[in-house]
């Protein structure tokens, strides 16, 4: 991973700032399910429903982007930080009451839907003469050591110290306080408004057009997609086969460590072979591993159905990367450089759109047909994708 970019200067700060983000995203991710489970006592179908408010944030996505245009990405990126930090400290000390835990996640969603859109183009305008695919690649290896990171916090924190959820929110908050002293150090860069610009335009703030047509169809897809996986797949394991956040922790873990080579490979293959062709190949993945989790649990024995889980569990966080594939496509085809965030922020908001709908039906059909009934409405999702994928423009 350092043999791809050092950590020196700017971009070395913003590739720290990238794993410690993630790091906390991990926590987050995989304490979720158990603290939900076995501390305020969430069944499946309030499960599903708490993805509305978590997934909200996402939903305005382009309206938090429009507000931070007139700064730079860098400073933009610190308040990012600062919301998980705030986030993260009021768990530690009062994330037990149902009331402040929606309002910590409400917080901390907002600062991540934001940081993500402006990680991507911040990365893609620090090295604009290397390939998109590369550049996304590495970005995604960070992600993946950050993943590792929060693996160990939980790990160590809950294992090891034998040490409570609110000290794992509270090491977390300062992992988020070294991000966010990174990032004010980052400068501007070409796709930022520069000193003098006028502030940019309801129109420049806010970038609808015809030619991005299908990545907006491929946003509305991936948000499908997308969140089944992030709210049943774990949901699955915990509540149908006991699990906790270790477990889920040290699988999310095995999954950073295997990226840390697959998604600069990813980004590299991207580059080589273009955003079709590797978005065909997931799509049929996808499709494959949804029929798995359907199947797994009544067809396998415990054990053996554990371990399909948490195969495809990993295999389904390695194919997360590939979404990187819609951001290359976009930055190909995007008129200038300063369209990427605001469209960005658009396909979030759809993405989201879609993220926070389905797992409310979803829950639903959990609850009244089988949870073998979710994953296959998946593979329905990830059929239509390979469609669209097929009318992808080549370069």
């Amino acid at each position: 991973m350092a043999g791809k970019i050092g950590l020196a200067g700017n971009m070395g700060r913003m590739m720290i700032g990238v794993a410690l983000m993630s790091a906390a995203g991990n926590v987050f991710s995989s304490v979720m399910p158990d603290f939900l489970f076995n501390v305020l006592r969430v069944g499946g179908d309030t499960r599903g429903a708490l993805e509305f408010p978590r997934e909200l944030p996402g939903f305005l996505q382009v309206v938090l982007v429009g507000l931070v245009a007139g700064m730079s990405r860098g400073r933009a990126i610190s308040l990012c930080f600062a919301a998980g930090v705030v986030s993260f400290v009021v768990l530690a000390v009062a994330g037990s009451s149902f009331g402040v835990f929606m309002a910590c996640m409400i917080l901390w969603s907002a600062g991540m839907h934001l940081y993500v859109p402006l990680r991507d183009a911040l990365a893609m305008d620090l090295e604009p003469g290397r390939g998109r695919g590369w550049i996304l690649g590495t970005v995604g290896a960070y992600r993946s050591a950050g993943l590792m990171l929060g693996t160990g916090i939980v790990w160590v924190v809950l294992n090891r110290l034998q040490g409570s959820f609110g000290m794992v929110y509270g090491t977390t908050a300062a992992v988020l306080a070294a991000g966010f002293w990174l990032s004010t150090a980052i400068p501007r860069v070409r796709g930022d408004r520069m000193e003098g610009d006028p502030m940019p335009s309801l129109k420049e703030r806010f970038v609808l057009r015809r030619r991005y047509r299908l990545y907006y169809i491929l946003a509305v897809l991936f948000g499908a997609r997308k969140q089944i996986f992030l709210t049943f797949a774990p949901w699955l394991l915990v509540s149908a086969f006991d699990q906790k956040a270790s477990d889920l922790a040290l699988a999310m873990g095995a999954a950073a460590l295997l990226g840390l080579f697959s998604k600069p490979l990813f980004g590299d293959l991207i580059d080589k072979y273009g955003e079709k062709s590797v978005l065909t190949a997931e799509s049929i993945l996808v499709f494959t591993m949804c029929l798995g989790y359907a199947a797994a649990p009544s067809v396998l024995g415990r054990g053996a159905a554990l371990a399909v889980l948490y195969s495809l569990y990993v295999l389904d966080e390695l194919l997360f990367s590939l979404s990187m594939a819609r951001t290359t496509y976009l930055s190909r085809i995007a008129a200038c450089s300063r369209d990427i965030v605001p469209t960005l922020g658009l396909g979030g908001t759809i993405d989201h759109a879609v993220s926070m709908l389905v797992p409310a039906g979803a829950g639903l059909l959990w609850t009244f047909i089988g949870p073998w009934s979710v994953f296959v409405l998946a593979a329905l999702v990830a059929a239509v994708n390979l469609v669209f994928v097929r009318r992808m423009e080549t370069a």
